[in-house]
């Protein structure tokens, strides 16, 4: 649509041939996106100067951008490989300019003429391709920007698990899901994490915290529904597993966790257990009582001397 435009707006010149900047955005397609979409476009450019009027000079001009769409993205994987995008998208511009001399060359026959008409061509078009390229490079920085701060937001900052705002957020979208048949909340909290703390320091506590959250997500199902919901406190969701199945995850986990030395950053070992609690769903998914079962499961399992599973369905509350 724009290389359209473009030619609506386009300088006409003797002999029916026109001037334009359509090239500029057949240069940008050849770097940006690759010729799985600047070689269709070369043709389809080619299109669209026939629909303005079959003649010699819009024959020649739709020949000489099928050669171009065919030849930019080898010239510009060589000179990727030297040169920064502004160079690179300079040189492209130089190479489509100098297509055009050549072409004007073949109406006009006078390489006064054809080089004035050129050379004015090519200062505009360098100027429209910096200035397009800078306004281009901006706006990727600050998309990768925001990416980035949307990417943070979800996140837990310390353990690399999602955090609770996607916790609740994917519950809301479980709850409506009706592929998702059963579905369980296992609670997990490490045993006397304020002792740790206070005995070892908050910097060796969280280290411990990142080291549980690998293991987490080695025993996981789904290493993707994991997540950091408080301090010491995690929680993984269990969809379309068999209650005995559920049980046998959550088991897996704790003694895991159980067995594994955790280091200290003095290079120490220490042992450490969790208390999980595992609520689950096998007909109605209700979805925030669920996640109070698995709270009060957890509490039991903590009452109940830790470093247990204690597990519950909600249709048999």
């Amino acid at each position: 649509m724009t290389n359209f435009i473009l030619m609506l707006f386009s300088v006409n010149l003797p002999k029916e041939a026109i001037i334009d900047f359509r090239h500029i955005i057949l240069i940008l397609l050849v770097y940006y996106f690759g010729p799985t979409v600047s070689i269709p476009t070369a043709f389809l450019i080619s299109v669209l100067r026939l629909l303005l009027g079959v003649n010699p000079a819009s024959t020649r001009t739709a020949f000489m951008y099928i050669v171009l769409g065919l030849l930019l993205p080898y010239v510009c994987s060589k000179l990727t490989k030297r040169f920064n995008q502004y160079a690179v998208l300079s040189w492209l511009n130089v190479v489509c300019v100098s297509a055009i001399t050549l072409n004007l060359f073949f109406f006009y026959d006078d390489i006064l003429l054809s080089s004035l008409i050129c050379i004015s061509l090519l200062i505009l078009s360098s100027i429209v391709v910096i200035v397009v390229t800078a306004f281009i490079e901006d706006l990727i920085k600050n998309l990768h920007l925001y990416l980035e701060i949307q990417e943070q937001a979800q996140m837990d900052y310390l353990t690399g698990l999602y955090n609770m705002r996607v916790f609740n957020k994917k519950w809301q979208t479980i709850q409506a899901d009706k592929s998702i048949a059963t579905t369980a909340f296992m609670m997990l909290d490490i045993d006397h994490f304020k002792w740790i703390n206070d005995t070892y320091g908050h910097a060796n506590g969280n280290f411990i915290l990142r080291q549980l959250a690998v293991i987490l997500q080695v025993g996981a199902p789904d290493n993707e529904l994991i997540y950091r919901v408080g301090g010491e406190e995690f929680c993984i969701i269990l969809n379309n597993l068999p209650y005995v199945e559920q049980k046998k995850t959550a088991e897996k986990i704790r003694a895991s966790v159980a067995s594994k030395e955790f280091l200290l950053e003095n290079g120490a070992g220490i042992y450490i257990t969790v208390s999980i609690g595992l609520a689950a769903s096998t007909q109605k998914k209700d979805m925030k009582k669920l996640f109070r079962l698995a709270d009060r499961c957890l509490y039991m399992a903590k009452d109940q001397g830790r470093n247990k599973v204690i597990g519950a369905t909600m249709e048999n509350e």
